[in-house]
């Protein structure tokens, strides 16, 4: 098999947690919000980044590696209404609750009797899609200390939420997911490559081409992980069709990806 088509599925953007990169900002960020959530204290917690800055892999962790955290749901997206995400929380809790069945008042007293002290977390991931009516029901979930909600969600959006005044007045926790460090994407492309014993690829990722991945992701990681799969596809192509000038990483090749996912305009 051509090495590159090998090297090309280390950088596919997913939960695969063998791509954890143990970066400043995310090792920072996962302290923080374990101690948050092993503290049972704080009802909303803000998990702020910009898109592709690692929150979703960071709340896949916690649910997967973190035995500390007792998580009653992980939302991977907010599509639902009041009523279901009641309803989703008490099937959670092992309770067959047939759809609109109860009450609103119901599902909450139901909620109470198994849910308390803000012992059970809910993740609900793409936060920033909630819609006023369902953050202004997260706030009320909130202030009834039953869960401690961890809401993921765009930086911008987030702070703007959190100006808002009936969350200034709530206890909330705030974490944010910065860029990574030009030496962490090093380690990362180092790291991923050598794991299926790709060094010869890996020997190619110079000073100069360290730096290109750096400005032109503006150092985000599932923007590098893209640019770097699709560097490895052209080359893992010129490779089989023959075409040496294409046959390797380099300022070329990297620049072909970059125009090809949009990171360079060349109108």
């Amino acid at each position: 098999m051509n090495q590159y088509a090998i090297a090309k599925e280390l950088f596919v953007d997913d939960f695969d947690l063998r791509g954890y990169l143990d970066s400043f900002t995310f090792e920072a960020a996962k302290k923080e919000l374990l101690k948050t959530l092993n503290s049972h204290e704080v009802p909303m917690t803000f998990l702020l980044g910009n898109p592709g800055a690692g929150k979703s892999f960071l709340l896949k962790f916690i649910q997967e590696r973190a035995d500390s955290v007792k998580i009653a749901k992980f939302f991977p997206n907010p599509h639902f209404d009041e009523r279901e995400l009641l309803e989703v929380l008490l099937h959670s809790a092992g309770e067959d609750v047939e759809h609109k069945s109860m009450t609103i008042d119901t599902l909450i007293s139901k909620l109470k009797s198994h849910y308390q002290y803000l012992e059970y977390a809910v993740f609900i991931d793409e936060a920033q899609l909630l819609t006023e009516k369902q953050l202004e029901f997260l706030r009320v979930l909130g202030d009834m200390k039953m869960f401690q909600i961890v809401l993921a969600m765009h930086k911008k959006e987030g702070q703007y939420v959190l100006n808002k005044p009936h969350f200034k007045s709530r206890t909330t926790k705030t974490i944010v997911l910065e860029h990574l460090q030009k030496e962490e994407i090093t380690r990362y492309i180092q790291n991923r490559l050598l794991s299926k014993n790709l060094s010869n690829i890996a020997s190619t990722f110079g000073k100069k081409e360290i730096n290109f991945i750096y400005r032109y992701s503006d150092a985000n990681f599932r923007t590098s992980k893209k640019l770097l799969k699709t560097v490895c596809e052209i080359v893992e192509i010129a490779q089989r069709g023959n075409l040496n000038k294409y046959n390797h990483i380099d300022q070329t090749t990297l620049t072909m990806a970059a125009i090809d996912i949009g990171l360079i305009n060349v109108k």
